[in-house]
């Protein structure tokens, strides 16, 4: 279908949160239906060209925002995210939706059945528009996916430039207007990568603070699922509501706050553009009476030997060793050669490379008793 010629209808969050969006749901001024429809006539447009979506359901959708516009005009209010339409990472199950995990693979039953997380999605009343391409098997972050795609980072509409893995669909869908947000999933960078290259903000939830079933298991020691929004406000209204807290709290104020800057090894090999970026932030927030002291955690680099020895052995776990051998080689051969390294770790290695994750907890809580919050740059380049 030709959609060239079809006229893009405005981004509903041009210059609104989500916030604002959910008091025109609730005055009657806008349905949740209308509201759905408009995202599926911008993916119709944009989706060809982007490849954030592998899968959509517009009949089902638009059902579910017919039966929110009916609970609204009864009176029943599920909360802020009531009839926002979102967009879920495709390692993550939806009823009635494929999961492919990114992947020729078949490995839906790894997977499992819909959990927790998008249960309580839709249980706060959001309108899933469908599944947003993944690295496969979420396991890189530039977001490049051979067998089933990459998506376009939508800032550049000449060169395809890398949208940030491995949730690469959910960061150009929220960036382009194509859903409210995203759910992605981050193991080391994975909904922060994403938000960088696209411009928007992505959050890595605390371990165990989501639920994590119904979630490929990439890495069950540090998997955390978590929203990428547009802005800090839509993504605190999602997380507060999400856990049940309506926070009405005003904005920090950050006058006699402490941060830690933190140096090498976040801050090495940092693009021009990246280190003028972070230190014009730094200097935002020291006008804004932030006191900012630069510090080294050294044990930051232990990332280096710690991240491919527990994600490698878990990840071929997930499989089983015996499956993993049979379908490593039709992986994407990024993918497939990061996740053969497991292969070589001994039983002794992944045991004590477990133990040291509490005790790396500890030291980064000492940090955090003396400072109120650690700042670095998200990536070291622009999308290339």
């Amino acid at each position: 279908m030709d959609n060239s010629k079809e006229i893009l209808p405005d981004d509903p969050l041009y210059k609104k949160s989500i916030n604002d969006i959910g008091k025109q749901l609730r005055d009657g001024s806008l349905t949740c239906f209308e509201l759905t429809s408009i995202y599926y006539k911008r993916i119709k447009i944009l989706n060809p060209k982007l490849n954030a979506y592998i899968y959509l359901d517009e009949t089902k959708a638009l059902s579910w925002a017919e039966g929110i516009d009916r609970l609204f005009t009864n009176g029943v209010d599920l909360g802020p995210l009531m009839g926002i339409p979102i967009a879920i990472k495709d390692i993550c199950s939806v009823n009635g939706m494929p999961t492919t995990n990114g992947s020729n693979i078949i490995s839906d039953d790894i997977t499992g059945p819909e959990g927790s997380l998008v249960k309580r999605l839709k249980s706060l009343g959001c309108i899933i528009l469908g599944k947003t391409h993944t690295v496969e098997f979420a396991l890189g972050a530039t977001g490049l996916n051979k067998n089933k795609g990459t998506p376009k980072n939508p800032w550049d509409s000449k060169i395809h430039r890398i949208p940030g893995g491995s949730s690469s669909g959910s960061g150009v869908a929220v960036a382009s207007g194509l859903a409210a947000f995203a759910i992605g999933t981050d193991t080391g960078g994975s909904v922060r990568i994403p938000a960088s290259f696209n411009g928007i903000i992505g959050l890595k939830t605390t371990k165990n603070k989501w639920p994590t079933d119904g979630i490929f298991p990439l890495s069950p020691t540090l998997d955390t699922p978590g929203p990428i929004a547009r802005s800090v406000k839509d993504t605190k209204l999602i997380f507060n509501t999400y856990n049940n807290n309506f926070d009405t709290s005003k904005p920090l104020n950050l006058n006699n706050l402490t941060f830690g800057k933190l140096k090498e090894p976040f801050t090495d090999k940092l693009d021009p553009e990246v280190l003028e970026a972070f230190e014009n932030v730094c200097k935002k927030l020291i006008n804004l009476g932030v006191k900012i002291e630069e510090i080294v955690i050294n044990e930051a680099n232990e990332k280096a030997t710690l991240f491919p020895t527990i994600v490698g052995s878990e990840i071929i776990s997930a499989f089983g060793r015996e499956k993993f051998l049979e379908v490593v080689d039709q992986m994407d051969p990024v993918t497939g050669i990061r996740a053969k390294l497991g292969l070589n770790v001994t039983s002794v290695e992944y045991i004590n490379a477990k133990k040291r994750i509490p005790e790396l907890n500890t030291i980064v809580g000492d940090y955090f008793s003396k400072y109120d919050a650690l700042i670095s740059p998200t990536t070291i380049m622009q999308a290339i």
